[in-house]
C-alpha cells in the first residue's frame, strides 16, 4: 500500500508540474498574442518618453485660475504605442467663487490619451510648448506608475495652487520618481530671493485687479523662505528653471517645439488700474472737503463699512487668509460709519495712525500692501482730519 500512495503522489507531483508548465504557456502565448514580449528593454531611453508641456494662460472670464498657464506631463511608450497627458484637473472656479474661497472646491490626477486632451487647447486657440526631460530610464518606468496611482484617488485633493496646483505637483511626482537622483539647480538669485506672494504678484503684472485680490487672499505661509524647488508654482517658471537644471551631468529640460500653435499672448494692461481709481477717489476727496455737502463722505463711509464686512466674511469662511487682508481690516470695517456721529471725539486721532501707517508701509520694503491701497488710506485720513482742520482754521480766523 505504501508503494502504492508513493506511486500516486508522484502521479500528482507529475501532473500539477505539466499543468503550470502549460499555465506559463498560456500566459507567454497570450502576451504574444497582446504584442508583449519579453525580450524588450523596458530600461530603454526610449522606451518611456517624459516631457513637460506648458499651455499658454487663458482669458479671466474663461477661468481665473488658468491666466497663470497650466503645466502636465506628455508620457510615451513608442514600442506599445501609448500616448498620455497627466494632469491635475478640477472643478471650475468661475462656476462657483464661493466654493472655492471656502476650501471646497476638489481636483484630482487624470490620464487622457494626447490628441483628444489637446482638442480644448486647440479650441481655446492656446498654445502648449513641450519640454523633453532627461530622467533615467527606470525613473521614467517609475513615474508612470506614480501617475497611475493618483488617477485610482480620484478627485479628492482640495483645490490649492501652493499645495496641489498643476506646477508644483509635477516637481513633487518627478522628485519622487527621481529618488536619489537629485535635480541640480543653476544659480538664480532672483527666483532665490523671492516668495510665493512675490511671485504671484509678478505672474499677475498684466492683472493689476486680479493681482491686488492675489495679495489679499494670498496666506502668511507665502512670506517665507523656501528652497526654490518648492517656489515652482508657475508653469511658466517650471519651464524656465529647468532648462537651466541638469540631472546626472544633462540638461534636464529641453523645448523641442510647440505640440499646439495658438494665438499670441495679449500682454496689454486695462488703463483703468487700482491706482488710477485710488489717485481719483482722493482727488474727489480732497475736492469734498472743501464743501459742506455730507454725500461723499457718506458713500466713502459705506465703501469702507461693505469693503470691511467682505474683508470679515473671507476670514470667517477661508482657512487661510492673507496678511495683506489683516492690515487691511484696520482700515476697512463698519465701526467708522457706526460711530460717525461722535467723529469729533475719535476722527483726528485715527486719522493721524492712518498716516503714520502709509509712512511706515510706505518706506519699508514689503509685498503686503498694494500701493493702491495705500492712496486709498490717504482719503480716509483726509475724510476723518477734514473736520478738525477746518474747525482749527476757523478758530484761528
Amino acid at each position: 500500500m505504501k508503494r502504492v500512495y508513493a506511486i500516486l503522489l508522484l502521479l500528482v507531483a507529475f501532473s500539477m508540474s505539466l499543468w503550470a508548465q502549460e499555465q506559463e504557456m498560456s500566459v507567454a502565448e497570450r502576451n504574444a498574442a497582446q504584442g508583449f514580449s519579453d525580450t524588450i528593454d523596458r530600461l530603454d531611453p526610449d522606451f518611456v518618453l517624459v516631457s513637460l508641456c506648458v499651455a499658454d494662460p487663458t482669458d479671466w472670464h474663461d477661468d481665473v485660475l488658468g491666466m497663470a498657464g497650466h503645466a502636465f506631463l506628455r508620457l510615451q511608450c513608442p514600442t506599445f504605442g501609448l500616448d498620455y497627458c497627466f494632469s491635475y484637473e478640477g472643478e471650475r472656479v468661475n462656476d462657483n467663487i464661493y466654493q472655492y474661497l471656502s476650501g471646497k472646491t476638489k481636483m484630482g490626477m487624470f490620464a487622457v490619451p494626447t490628441n483628444e486632451y489637446l482638442k480644448d487647447f486647440r479650441h481655446w486657440n492656446r498654445s502648449v510648448h513641450e519640454y523633453r526631460l532627461n530622467m533615467p530610464p527606470e525613473a521614467e518606468l517609475r513615474l508612470w506608475e506614480i501617475m497611475d496611482n493618483h488617477i485610482t484617488k480620484g478627485i479628492t485633493l482640495r483645490h490649492d495652487l501652493n499645495k496641489y496646483g498643476c506646477a508644483i505637483t509635477i516637481v513633487k511626482f518627478v522628485k519622487q520618481a527621481l529618488g536619489e537622483t537629485p535635480i541640480v539647480y543653476a544659480s538664480d538669485p532672483e527666483m532665490e530671493d523671492m516668495t510665493r506672494r512675490e511671485i504671484g504678484y509678478r505672474t499677475l503684472a498684466n492683472h493689476p485687479w486680479l493681482r491686488l485680490v492675489h495679495l489679499i487672499i494670498s496666506d502668511n505661509k507665502a512670506d517665507k523662505q523656501i528652497p526654490i524647488d518648492e517656489k515652482l508654482i508657475v508653469p511658466v517658471d517650471l519651464a524656465e528653471v529647468w532648462q537651466h537644471a541638469s540631472v546626472v551631468g544633462q540638461p534636464f529640460a529641453t523645448h523641442v517645439g510647440d505640440i499646439v500653435e495658438g494665438a499670441p499672448l495679449d500682454n496689454s494692461k486695462p488703463w483703468f488700474t487700482p491706482m488710477l481709481t485710488a489717485l481719483l477717489i482722493l482727488i474727489i476727496t480732497i475736492g469734498f472737503a472743501c464743501t459742506r455737502y455730507p454725500y461723499w463722505d457718506l458713500l466713502l463711509l459705506g465703501f469702507q463699512a461693505l469693503l470691511g464686512c467682505v474683508l470679515l466674511f473671507l476670514w470667517i469662511i477661508m482657512r487661510e487668509f492673507g496678511g495683506a487682508a489683516y492690515i487691511l481690516m484696520a482700515l476697512f470695517n463698519p465701526l467708522p460709519l457706526i460711530v460717525w456721529r461722535w467723529r469729533n471725539y475719535w476722527a483726528l486721532p485715527y486719522a493721524i495712525l492712518l498716516a503714520m501707517g502709509v509712512i511706515v508701509l510706505a518706506c519699508w520694503p514689503h509685498m503686503l500692501v498694494d500701493p493702491a491701497l495705500l492712496v486709498l488710506a490717504l482719503s480716509y485720513v483726509v475724510l476723518f482730519a477734514k473736520d478738525s482742520v477746518k474747525h482749527l482754521i476757523t478758530s484761528h480766523r
